[in-house]
């Protein structure tokens, strides 16, 4: 087994294990765990913090501990066309929503109020705020480290590396909303019951990889997957938790904003798609610049 085949998969037992060793010391402390956190305001627990933190730990004592020779962790933000790639990932969500949501109203699946439960701009500006703290510290994880290190493996395909990295995102997502996760705060984002949610959650953030982890691969930095990370939360949470939108039987699972429904799940793979054919046929040179300012 070489070393990037090593450090991957003890970077993924890091990664899934973290939120179950988190969900094990809420219940020894006696945590609420269902405690609104996943979707509202009420805070995380002890247990959250080793989710996300523990990860970030394992990335960086493996890249430092276990050299492989993978390249770079992408905190460069000295890249070409940088103007270009921030304003796309800025401005790619909000036209993703505008097709997805406006297909549903255009046949009578769902409404839109500005109104509802808080101000639409207000609560995007609040829940940005948060995330462009947040989102930095799960790009580097599974971009950052994750992407530059499964493009080492030798997969077949140009697919390959950026779906493995989306089913050790999707999987360590599972205790977030298996454990975290209260039944009142689940129904504010769908209709569906808890494992047919999991599923679409489950391929909608594995196609979503494809199009972050290309992001990564062109640009060399998690950057401009921060942003995109940042504004799609930032758009997604308040449109469906504020009760913006109203959605006919289980129409959500077709055309809501958040990553699991269908459309957004079909645009996603499209944008990742495209990004993928139009990579230059030499190789990834991003990843594997040597320049010691941005590799590090």
């Amino acid at each position: 087994m070489t070393r990037a085949r090593r450090n991957f998969v003890l970077f993924t037992v890091a990664v899934v294990g973290a939120g179950w060793l988190g969900v094990a010391a809420d219940l020894a402390a006696g945590t609420d765990l269902a405690n609104d956190a996943a979707f509202s305001d009420s805070g995380g627990t002890p247990g959250m913090l080793l989710f996300i933190l523990g990860p970030v730990i394992a990335a960086v004592v493996l890249h430092f501990a276990s050299r492989d020779g993978a390249g770079p962790l992408g905190l460069t933000l000295r890249f070409p066309h940088r103007t270009r790639w921030f304003a796309a990932a800025a401005l790619l969500y909000p036209v993703i929503t505008a097709v997805s949501v406006g297909a549903g109203v255009a046949v009578g699946a769902v409404t839109f109020s500005w109104t509802g439960d808080a101000p639409l701009i207000a609560a995007f500006l609040t829940v940005f705020a948060v995330q462009v703290i947040k989102n930095p510290l799960e790009e580097f994880i599974f971009r950052g480290y994750g992407t530059r290190t499964a493009m080492a493996l030798g997969l077949p395909g140009r697919l390959a590396p950026h779906l493995l990295v989306g089913v050790v995102w999707s999987a360590w997502h599972l205790p977030l909303y298996l454990m975290w996760t209260s039944a009142a705060d689940l129904r504010l984002v769908t209709s569906l019951s808890w494992p047919l949610f999991l599923v679409l959650m489950f391929a909608g953030l594995t196609v979503a990889a494809v199009l972050y982890g290309e992001m990564r691969v062109r640009t060399g930095s998690i950057w401009p997957g921060v942003v995109l990370h940042s504004v799609t939360n930032a758009i997604a949470t308040p449109l469906v938790v504020d009760g913006h939108l109203g959605f006919s039987g289980h129409a959500d699972a077709l055309f809501s904003p958040v990553a699991s429904s269908v459309v957004v799940t079909v645009l996603l793979g499209a944008a990742g798609l495209l990004l993928v054919s139009r990579r230059r046929p030499d190789g990834v040179p991003a990843l594997v610049d040597r320049d010691p300012v941005v590799a590090r």
